[in-house]
């Protein structure tokens, strides 16, 4: 999955995700018991390492903006 810059940071996909796959932007993400940089500063994005592909993000995005 990944967030396209039509995002409006709803966050509403963070909430949803049942894996914590999906960040808010700017914060850093933890893989493998290690912080990593955030991948992105403007919205939330999904860390495909955690991702499972569930389509719940998809489902509740008021602007489908969350793309296979």
């Amino acid at each position: 999955m990944v967030i396209t810059d039509d995002c409006i940071s709803c966050n509403a996909c963070i909430d949803e995700c049942p894996n914590n796959a999906i960040y808010y932007p700017g914060t850093e993400y933890e893989l493998d018991g290690k912080s990593n940089p955030a991948l992105s500063d403007d919205h939330p994005y999904v860390v495909q390492e955690l991702c499972d592909n569930c389509k719940n993000c998809m489902d509740v995005c008021p602007t489908d903006c969350i793309i296979e």
